[in-house]
């Protein structure tokens, strides 16, 4: 017989087992929980007519208190606190009758709900009797409609009973003095039918707490019988599983065991000795998947050191990527602070100007304009920032149309001119032969602009060069060179990423670092690109290269470039 096979009835027969005991023991546990539903209920009727005795007594004494201070009442707040105990008898009436309301829907005993709910009836009706007699001869305008409200509450019923009850001295007494109740009657009247009805209450209280008592002692003993039918079938259940589960293991416990033994050889990282079982069951199919298994294991291994030769050289992009990254953030840090400082620069001059021009301490036109020239230069640190948020969104639009290469140079040259100091010289080479290509005029002034204000930035004495040539038939050149300070080392192979910022000795940082990244965009959305040099004699050269017409088309048109004719 297959191991699968005597699994299967050993299941079978442990299964029915556990189903008959489950069977037994779920009735057993919905029998407990109908009883203990049961004195559930019976608990919560017992606490519902606990709290109509307690709103009974707080009705009681508010009744009361209002009965006291209303008949004496004479003075404003006299009649104020009357008319407090009058809306407190309300407010309890109603606790008291929402009481009742849920102990009708507690109760199974109709006659008990009908013979308390008639007591609590009669008793209110006193109680209202009492109140409306107890109204203040001095307060009766203004607690008329107080009154009538609480004879509203009354039904029909209620108010036949209170004239049958009344006696025909008491009509006679009422009809010579004005509609003045005899108070001590009614207060005589009211006790005893409190005391009948507290009474009744505490009679069903204890028939109620008797009969849960009774209920709950059979709980308990329901209880007891499951726990002891339970350890019974538990005992019966562990028995059966261990005689069966002994034969069925020592069935198999004999070839497990010699392949257990070959399993921890594996474990051990031996691989090299086979693995082999005889039989026809499922063992021996298991020593065959152990088998191929360890042939496996012996194919991932050599493939493992593979891997992990590749995870070396990963980890070593990764550890590169890393500082790569820390680097890009300690250059963002560092933008941030230029950037403010940059913002800080101008706004101070516009506000010390703009003070002193306001009191007459100089003239607004001299204020004007330098107000005027640090405007601008907020203007362009607003636009580099949005420039570099376009480019990175592929959205920064450019007008590509034939344009004089030549003459867009020329006018940033001479834009630049009246800024250079008489210790630097300014040197334009533009060759003889003009040229025509397809480009936006303005963003490519951005770019020579920007190039040529960083060579003066960086050139305090010494020679700025413009030169601009055809080196083959369809590429411009165009070479910007000056005898400055030249670029450190270590800022020259990411000098066109963002937020990169040049310092030259002891100098400070300039700039956001975000205007050589978008001159890079600008000359590569064009088809060109750009790099630049330290020079061997000083200083440092920036080379642009541009693609010309060829037969009257683009080399290059830029995706995002918007063509005008």
């Amino acid at each position: 017989m297959e191991i699968r096979t005597k699994l299967f009835l050993s299941f079978l027969a442990m299964g029915i087992l556990l189903g008959t005991a489950g069977y037994l023991f779920y009735n057993q546990i919905s029998e407990v929980n109908q009883s203990t539903a049961e004195v559930q209920k019976q608990a919560s009727t017992i606490i519902t007519l606990g709290s109509i005795e307690s709103d009974f007594e707080h009705l009681n004494g508010s009744v009361l208190a209002y009965v006291l201070h209303a008949s004496e009442a004479s003075t404003e707040e006299e009649l104020q606190l009357a008319q407090d105990h009058f809306d407190e008898v309300q407010q309890t009436k109603m606790d008291l009758f929402a009481s009742y309301e849920q102990y009708k829907t507690l109760e199974t005993d109709s006659a008990a709900v009908d013979t308390i709910g008639e007591n609590l009836e009669h008793v209110v009706m006193i109680g209202d009797e009492m109140v409306v007699a107890a109204a203040p001869p001095t307060a009766g305008e203004a607690t008329t409609s107080d009154h009538m409200a609480a004879a509203d509450q009354m039904t029909e019923a209620d108010h036949m009973a209170t004239a049958d009850q009344m006696t025909e001295a008491d009509h006679m007494a009422a009809g010579a003095d004005a509609g003045v109740l005899p108070l001590h009657r009614l207060v005589l009247e009211f006790d005893e039918q409190s005391m009948m009805f507290r009474d009744e209450l505490n009679q069903h209280i204890n028939a109620n707490f008797a009969e849960m008592q009774v209920k709950q002692a059979n709980v308990l003993v329901d209880i007891q019988n499951t726990l002891n039918f339970t350890m019974f079938l538990t005992a019966s259940a562990i028995a059966v599983v261990v005689v069966i589960g002994s034969l069925v293991a020592f069935s198999i416990s004999k070839r497990v065991i010699r392949l257990k033994k070959q399993a921890n050889i594996i474990a051990q990282g031996s691989l090299e000795e086979e693995i082999h079982i005889s039989g026809s069951d499922e063992i021996t199919d298991l020593a065959s998947n152990f088998e191929h298994m360890r042939k496996n294991l012996v194919k991932a291994q050599e493939e493992l050191k593979h891997r992990n030769e590749q995870l070396q050289d990963l980890n070593a992009v990764l550890e590169n990527a890393n500082n790569e990254l820390k680097q890009l953030d300690r250059m963002k840090d560092e933008f941030i602070g230029v950037a403010s400082h940059e913002l800080r620069s101008p706004i101070h001059p516009i506000l010390g100007y703009a003070s002193m021009a306001r009191e007459g301490m100089m003239g607004s036109k001299e204020a004007l304009d330098v107000i005027y020239k640090q405007a601008v230069r907020l203007r362009q640190l607003a636009t580099d920032v949005l420039d570099v948020s376009r480019i990175e969104s592929g959205s920064l639009p450019y007008t590509m149309r034939k344009i004089d290469i030549q003459q867009v140079l020329a006018n940033c040259v001479e834009a630049i001119k009246p800024n250079v100091s008489s210790a630097v010289s300014l040197a334009t080479d533009f060759g003889k032969q003009q040229v025509e290509m397809v480009g936006d005029s303005e963003r490519l002034t951005q770019v020579f602009t920007n190039l040529l204000g960083n060579a003066l930035k960086f050139t305090k004495k010494g020679k700025i060069s413009v030169e601009a040539s055809i080196a083959r038939p369809d590429t411009l050149v165009i070479t910007i060179s000056d005898t400055g300070g030249g670029i450190p080392k270590e800022i020259l192979p990411k000098l066109f990423n963002k937020f990169v910022t040049k310092k030259v000795g002891d100098d400070v940082a300039h700039g956001t670092g975000l205007g050589l990244f978008i001159s890079k965009s600008i000359v590569e959305a064009h088809g060109g690109r750009i790099s630049a040099y330290n020079n061997e004699t000083g200083g440092a050269s920036f080379k642009i290269e541009l693609p010309l017409n060829k037969d009257g088309e683009d080399v290059r048109p830029a995706p995002i470039a918007v063509r005008a004719e």
